[in-house]
Formats: structure tokens, C-alpha cells, sequence
């Protein structure tokens, strides 16, 4: 299965807005699940498919470690999860399809954020939602309705503003240095460490990739 290579800031592509999917394929099962096995590559809590350079409004989400970690609590949160009409509990990971916030409340400042498209960056204060209602396909046209708080509300959220060309450091409360952020990800590429892991991954570019979906 793929490892798409991931766009790293100031990537153009991260930018740009992305259009609905409106061909629900077997190509696009298959670009799902290179999504899964990249993000678990890297491992990250949610991925959006611009951050690999396809400018659909598809992402993913996995929040399973916080949920698996009592230390983060306080950010736990709730959530109600249905799927046809029928309340389930929450897959992980979870694939959405043309996602769409159809509800919110309580702004908040969430204490922390980060991204796989910027690695080695650490910023916190990222203005957020509190309260979301969230609904989307599955990769094969059900319907999904989610209402939820905490990690996943926060996760969804940052998700999603991908598909806008919105980046995390866009929500940041006070003033980012474009100059630190740059070097922080430069420094990141740059380690000796992280250069042998990314030839271990034998990395796809999903652009080069002929998705009958895109």
C-alpha cells in the first residue's frame, strides 16, 4: 500500500481551496487508504488530502491516542456518531467525504496544535470551536452526522480548514514568525535522522497518481 509524500509549508498547494468529490470510486477507496497508511506513517491524528497535493475534501482522523491517554483528560471530550441514521460507535480511523460543519458554539483557544505538513513546529493558543455538528459521506456514500467536543471537535476543525487552504498557524493567537516556522522545518528535513526514516518510506506522490475521483 502507498506512502504519499506529504507537502511541507509554504507548499503552494496548501493554499488553495478544494472542490466536492463527486465520483464515488473504487480509486477512491484506494486513495483513502494510502491516506490511512500515510498518516499512521507518520504518526499523525488526521490528514487532509490537499497535504498530499489532491485538492478534494476528503480527509481523516484518528484521535484514538488521546482517547487512550488520561493524562489528556480534560480534552477528552464526547461525541454522538451516527452513520445511515443509525448511532454507532466512533471508527478509527474515520474517513470523511465532503465534510461540512452544520453547527457550532463557544469559541475557545485550544492550548496546543501541530501539523504533519509542518514538521519540527510546535504552536499553541490556536482559536477553535467548542461545540461542533459535522456531516459527510463515507468513502462509499454513506451518510455520517457527527456531534462531538474535545480532541475530536479540535481535530475535525484543523481537517477542515485544510480543504479552505486555512493552515493551523493562521489560528495561532499573537504574531508568528514566518522566518521561525521556516527554520523549524528546515531544521526537521535536515536532521540526519529524518532523512534516513523518509528513504525507508519509499514515499508516492499522489499527484502522479490517476485517481478517477480527482
Amino acid at each position: 500500500m502507498a506512502v504519499y509524500k506529504i507537502l511541507h509549508y509554504p507548499h503552494v498547494l496548501l493554499r488553495k481551496q478544494s472542490t466536492p468529490v463527486e465520483k464515488f470510486t473504487a480509486s477512491l477507496k484506494q486513495f483513502v487508504d494510502g491516506m490511512i497508511e500515510t498518516m499512521n506513517a507518520f504518526e499523525g491524528i488526521g490528514l487532509a488530502a490537499p497535504q498530499v497535493g489532491v485538492l478534494k475534501r476528503v480527509i481523516i482522523v484518528d484521535v484514538r491516542p488521546y482517547f487512550e491517554n488520561d493524562s489528556l483528560k480534560d480534552w477528552h471530550g464526547s461525541y454522538k456518531f451516527t452513520c445511515d441514521g443509525k448511532q454507532l460507535d466512533l471508527p478509527s480511523p474515520l474517513v470523511l467525504v465532503n465534510p461540512e460543519i452544520v453547527g457550532k458554539e463557544q469559541e475557545i483557544i485550544f492550548p496546543y496544535d501541530g501539523c504533519l505538513s509542518f514538521p519540527g513546529v510546535d504552536r499553541g493558543n490556536t482559536t477553535r470551536w467548542k461545540n461542533i455538528v459535522l456531516e459527510a459521506k463515507t468513502a462509499d456514500e454513506k451518510s455520517i452526522r457527527i456531534e462531538c467536543n474535545g480532541i475530536l471537535s479540535i481535530c475535525l476543525q484543523h481537517e477542515l480548514d485544510h480543504l479552505e487552504g486555512v493552515l493551523f498557524i493562521d489560528r495561532v493567537q499573537g504574531q508568528v514568525s514566518e522566518n521561525e516556522v521556516l527554520a523549524d522545518i528546515e531544521d526537521h528535513e535536515a536532521d540526519t535522522g529524518t532523512r534516513r526514516r523518509m528513504k525507508k518510506l519509499k514515499l508516492v506522490d499522489a499527484r502522479a497518481e490517476k485517481f478517477d475521483f480527482v
